[in-house]
């Protein structure tokens, strides 16, 4: 075996079911990335004037953004590692 094969692992195949759970949460920050960039007066970020610090915080397409990464790191990959020790 050369040292090419053994430095570079090999690819994986995913199920459908297992790309569709990866795919969730990254298009649903992208979802709200493209929301912020379609309606930027949402984001009062760019705005602060006379608001208070939750007013700036909880804003729809930083939470959608906030709730993808999350998702993707806290459900999505532990539900993975299942899909893949139940698929062999």
């Amino acid at each position: 075996m050369s040292a090419f094969h053994r430095a570079v692992p090999a690819i994986v195949r995913r199920s459908r079911r297992a790309q569709v759970v990866a795919a969730v949460g990254p298009l649903t920050a992208l979802g709200g990335l493209l929301w912020a960039f379609i309606q930027p007066r949402r984001i009062t970020l760019l705005h602060p004037y006379g608001k208070g610090f939750w007013y700036l915080v909880v804003e729809p397409p930083l939470l959608v953004i906030a709730l993808g990464i999350l998702f993707a790191a806290f459900v999505a990959r532990p539900l993975l590692h299942d899909l893949e020790e139940l698929e062999g």
